[in-house]
């Protein structure tokens, strides 16, 4: 019988896992058969990491960002045993429980999916049409976990993992991995769908925004986005500095669930 799986990917030069991805692996847990945690080779503690006996942990060597570490999570198992494939990254915080957004998912008749699209469109792309899943939460279903392999092999993976110059290599990932892998799976005629489609919700608020998890991040967890970006945390504004709460502090207060303690996280991932 066919699982499901999650390809976690993380991050970090420490030794212990940080709570925050902790709390999202094991909510992840709840909707998957099987979990990889994929992080970057070092002496991490690898005990008591994960809430059921479902999950397991790859060191990979860190080569082209969560391209490369997703990339050799897939090399490392055999998809044909997979119904669904999902790669989730650790650049945001949940605060949320998942259950609305896979009960969604699992009514979609879709090839794949994720929490939120963009047409976003980089001066450096090379596509013509820009659209894409955003990449820190995708969802494969068969069709589009059996065209993974023809996506490896139609971009030029040795050229990412050689690329040294770091702007030039967020570029490449941005081209060919972020808007490059949304635009390979539709070209094969595949069909995809986003939990919050950023076109609707922009017209909806009749303001534009680039990146609207950035532009409209008070909107969307009012309107039950469960996560927020981990950057809001690590870069403080004025505000912190004069003893002000972050906008965004008063909204977590307010919609985050209360089996985790997202104020306690926050201070452990400002005092890192």
């Amino acid at each position: 019988m066919q699982k499901s799986l999650c390809v976690f990917i993380h991050y970090s030069k420490h030794l212990n896992l940080p709570n925050y991805v902790r709390i999202y692996i094991n909510e992840l847990m709840n909707y998957f058969d099987q979990t990889i945690l994929v992080t970057n080779k070092r002496a991490l503690k690898t005990e008591s990491l994960f809430q059921s006996q479902n999950g397991t942990v790859l060191f990979v060597e860190n080569e082209g960002y969560d391209f490369g570490m997703f990339f050799k999570a897939i090399q490392s198992i055999n998809i044909s045993k997979y119904h669904q494939i999902a790669c989730i990254n650790d650049s945001n915080i949940i605060f949320a429980e998942l259950g609305p957004i896979f009960t969604w998912g699992l009514n979609q008749q879709v090839d794949f999916w994720g929490l939120i699209d963009s047409h976003e469109a980089p001066w450096f792309s090379s596509h013509q049409n820009n659209y894409h899943i955003q990449s820190h939460f995708l969802v494969f279903n068969e069709k589009a976990i059996k065209c993974l392999p023809l996506f490896f092999a139609d971009i030029d993976i040795k050229s990412i993992f050689n690329e040294k110059d770091k702007k030039q290599l967020r570029k490449l990932i941005i081209d060919k991995w972020e808007i490059g892998l949304s635009q390979f799976l539709l070209k094969k005629g595949l069909q995809s769908a986003s939990f919050f489609n950023s076109l609707a919700f922009s017209a909806k608020y009749n303001r534009k925004g680039k990146n609207i998890t950035k532009s409209f991040y008070k909107e969307l967890i009012i309107e039950g986005y469960p996560l927020f970006k981990k950057n809001f945390v690590v870069k403080k504004s004025w505000r912190s500095y004069i003893g002000l709460k972050e906008p965004w502090v008063k909204l977590i207060e307010e919609y985050a669930t209360n089996q985790w303690n997202i104020p306690l996280l926050i201070d452990e991932m400002r005092s890192t």
